[in-house]
């Protein structure tokens, strides 16, 4: 290890944990949402619905935004921005397409211009319609009519099934619920490759994509160069391992996503869940991931089983960290599958 663990507590950190990714399910069953905002570096705030966080930065000719979050907050935050600072959001910035991060920007729509990476359009597109349903969502199709209707849906279909409705005919699809709960995600106006960089009063905000291979195909850290801040959602969290390791890829595609970060040289990290910390717990995120690896790919080496990492693994530098326990055996277990699957 190239560094001591015996990290500062992050702020607040009694006060809300992150986490890497949000069901469907888990956010809805939360109705009394904390709202608030939090100044974090000259004219740039935090806000916060919950477990979710958005970051914004004033200047006296309007307001850059990052992720909208949904459209109760949004409807929320709109009323607060005008009434602290009587100014209009002028750009909502997307992290990405999902729903938790990306629903609600129609409510400033009316005087703000959407910023997404062009991966995102695809994203928010229906699938084929004879597109079957996810592993989820099959059960649920009672009668095999290829529809599930209110009465059928369970969890996060049922909690969400008009984000889901695409086309309002009280009955989700296979390509409805491959879609996902997006109708209220707004399309980006603009979209970019590899950066997109906006300015509003002399405050500049900075689109990076990160990648393909993280949490999504259009994932982007947002950069504000004037207050040394990133803001990122999902794919890093601070002071705490991802609630999951995804396995779409190989691992050192996320790794070299992280990396992508690090590399904008702010001050201050931000995460879309839980705290905001110095820019080192991103570096410190990434050292976990690639400890994680060499230590599970030694023991695949070794010959030995998931049940055999999951009782030997004990990665005492980061004990101290939020959900280690939680998370330690279901990320050893992710590791692995990773590392013996074929891409």
């Amino acid at each position: 290890m190239a560094h001591n663990k015996n990290y500062k507590l992050p702020i607040a950190v009694t006060v809300a944990i992150g986490i890497v990714g949000c069901s469907a399910e888990e956010e809805q069953t939360d109705p009394a949402a904390n709202y608030t905002i939090e100044p974090i570096a000259g004219d740039l705030y935090k806000a916060s619905n919950a477990t979710h966080r958005t970051v914004f930065v004033v200047t006296d000719d309007g307001i850059i935004l990052a992720d909208p979050i949904n459209r109760d907050f949004s409807t929320w935050l709109k009323a607060e921005l005008d009434s602290r600072f009587g100014v209009p959001v002028r750009y909502v910035m997307y992290t990405h397409h999902h729903w938790d991060h990306a629903s609600g920007g129609a409510v400033f729509e009316d005087t703000a211009t959407f910023v997404g990476h062009e991966n995102m359009i695809g994203r928010l597109a229906m699938p084929p319609g004879n597109t079957a349903f996810p592993a989820a969502a099959a059960g649920m199709d009672a009668n095999g009519d290829g529809r599930i209707v209110m009465e059928e849906a369970e969890g996060a279909y049922s909690a969400n099934f008009g984000l889901f409705d695409y086309d309002g005919d009280g009955a989700i699809t296979g390509a409805e619920a491959t879609r996902g709960p997006l109708n209220d995600v707004r399309p980006p106006d603009l979209t970019f490759t590899d950066t997109a960089e906006v300015t509003v009063g002399g405050a500049t905000a900075r689109s990076v994509y990160v990648g393909a291979h993280t949490h999504t195909d259009d994932m982007s850290v947002i950069v504000f160069p004037n207050e040394s801040v990133g803001f990122m959602a999902d794919f890093i969290s601070i002071y705490r391992p991802p609630r999951f390791i995804r396995g779409e890829a190989p691992i050192d595609s996320w790794i070299a996503a992280v990396r992508v970060v690090e590399a904008q040289g702010f001050d201050i990290a931000v995460g879309g869940h839980g705290n905001h910390e110095d820019a080192e717990y991103v570096t410190y995120f990434r050292e976990y991931l690639e400890e994680l690896r060499d230590r599970v790919a030694e023991g695949i080496e070794r010959g030995q089983s998931v049940a055999d990492l999951q009782e030997s693994i004990y990665m005492d530098d980061y004990a101290e960290w939020i959900s280690y326990d939680e998370f330690r055996e279901s990320n050893i277990a992710d590791m692995y599958n990773i590392l013996t699957r074929e891409f």
